[in-house]
């Protein structure tokens, strides 16, 4: 009897239903081992676009606190007004220097006479002598 058993078991083994259950295995392991080698190749790429949008956010970090101890100060104050508005204290006075290639460029324009657009209704008008 233990042969028969052990004929079974062979036949069993041998079998094409089990080759082919082990085959889908097969393929249902390696197609979840392949998505998860995408999904770790996207999660690298992502990985890289953060640690750069850090460096670049501790960089814009590092310039606010500049400007931010910068403008602590009544002189950070007063070179930001300057800057930003033109500003000046009382008694002082703005003095705009123009460079000669600007005179130029004024003086042509002022020599030539400029033409008047005249409508209609004045050159008919001249028309007639009125």
């Amino acid at each position: 009897m233990k042969n028969g058993k052990r004929h079974n078991k062979r036949k069993w083994f041998s079998s094409s239903i089990l080759f082919f259950g082990v085959l889908i295995v097969f393929i249902v392991l390696a197609r979840a081992a392949f998505s998860i080698y995408g999904k770790a190749q996207v999660s690298d790429v992502k990985l890289d676009q953060a640690r750069s949008e850090l460096i670049r956010l501790q960089e814009r970090q590092a310039d606010l606190s500049d400007q931010v101890s910068r403008l602590s100060t009544d002189e950070g104050v007063e070179a930001e007004i300057r800057t930003k508005y033109k500003g000046v204290r009382s008694g002082e006075s703005v003095a705009v220097i123009i460079g000669d290639d600007v005179l130029s460029t004024s003086s042509a324009s002022s020599t030539v006479a400029p033409t008047a657009a005249v409508g209609w209704f004045a050159q008919l008008l001249q028309k007639f002598g009125l």
